[in-house]
């Protein structure tokens, strides 16, 4: 749900993006989480356009947000800042531009017929003492919190936690703990900025869904995983439990293995449903679930089985704003549902960086598609 086309040229939210949210926390939502936003000044510099980004200028960045922020609290909701290490191996060039690529290690491109230059240690070190910065003005600007963006999907952190993708043999390779130094140093930055009441959530994969390089599993199919299997990411999720994170927002998969991550409408509802409950039983932290958790009844069933404890809806919340209020009033079969078509929101940010829907021609555009019924007749 990256927020792009919500920024505007000096890294703060536009009139879009304050509306998007704000009509979400009108709509019932009880936590907000923005869609992923970037900082870094220095390694993988981004458009500030592109997306809000809370060092490009802050002060702007802080003016904006509190714009927002105070207004998604009259609601009664809270909001929190999700922050991008970076994409590593997998930057989008029709989103961010040809930046050079970056990653632990020379390693293969996602998309690209490129390798990736090996980040050093002096770059690892300043995206860590910019993500406390980062979060300093996040909680300056008023957000409740923050999320990671992530050991998941394969962005930058996530190759560095990938033996797959990490090949380094300092203290950021080789065993498990070493290779999610990178992450376990990004949260105690932040606690140590912002404070340990600060939540600091994680965006987290528990498996990969990799067969090879550019080749993820089907649906259903048998193989052999060649990126994080389930194991080591229950082990993994029990590190980044004792490193401080204060709650995982779990999902499978990763750029190799796309449709994983974000489900289309041939993979079933719930998908991440199993891979929450594990993650559950290893951890004493709050789980997320999300993954086409839009049907009232299996996300209900879902929490009272105790495979998660808040449930995420991404796409749900693109296509009808009002969706929590709905279901609190039991108006249910007024819901807008999600059809999983990727199209509006996935296509359109991959083609030209512009969030929307395809069922709600109002996403991202509230202020400018706005539904004013004529309430009086121009002619008698």
């Amino acid at each position: 749900m990256g927020p792009l086309g919500l920024a505007d040229a000096n890294g703060g939210w536009n009139q879009r993006g304050i509306d998007y949210y704000v009509e979400r926390a009108k709509g019932g939502t009880g936590l907000i989480i923005t869609g992923v936003t970037f900082f870094d000044q220095v390694v993988e510099k981004q458009d500030p356009s592109t997306d809000p980004n809370p060092l490009y200028k802050p002060v702007n960045f802080v003016k904006t947000s509190r714009e927002m922020t105070e207004r998604i609290r009259a609601y009664g909701s809270k909001i929190f800042l999700q922050l991008s290490g970076g994409f590593g191996r997998v930057t989008i060039p029709t989103n961010v531009g040809d930046i050079p690529p970056i990653a632990p290690s020379a390693i293969p491109h996602r998309w690209l017929d490129k390798t990736c230059r090996a980040i050093t240690l002096d770059e690892i070190h300043v995206i860590v003492k910019q993500f406390g910065e980062a979060a300093f003005h996040a909680k300056r600007a008023g957000f409740d919190g923050v999320q990671i963006h992530a050991v998941h999907e394969g962005y930058l952190i996530d190759s560095f936690a990938i033996s797959m993708f990490n090949q380094r043999t300092d203290e950021y390779g080789g065993s498990l703990e070493n290779r999610l130094r990178f992450a376990k140093e990004i949260v105690e930055e932040i606690k140590k900025t912002c404070g340990d009441d600060f939540p600091v959530t994680l965006r987290f994969s528990v498996k990969s869904m990799i067969k090879d390089w550019r080749v993820g599993a089907l649906p259903g199919e048998d193989f052999e995983e060649k990126g994080r299997d389930t194991e080591e990411g229950l082990e993994a999720a029990k590190l980044l439990e004792s490193y401080g994170y204060d709650a995982l927002d779990t999902d499978v998969g990763t750029y190799d293995a796309w449709w994983w991550n974000h489900p289309p409408m041939y993979q079933k509802k719930g998908l991440y449903r199993e891979y929450c409950k594990m993650v559950k039983e290893v951890v004493d932290i709050p789980v997320f679930c999300a993954g086409r958790m839009d049907n009232p009844d299996m996300a209900l069933e879902a929490i009272e089985n105790g495979e998660c404890d808040i449930i995420d809806l991404g796409r749900p919340l693109l296509a009808d704003p009002d969706y929590c209020n709905k279901l609190r009033c039991g108006k249910i079969t007024q819901i807008r549902p999600c059809i999983s078509f990727h199209e509006g929101c996935m296509g359109r940010v991959a083609s030209y960086s512009l969030l929307n829907c395809a069922v709600n021609p109002q996403a991202a555009r509230e202020r400018v598609n706005a539904y004013e019924p004529i309430l009086k007749k121009r002619k008698s």
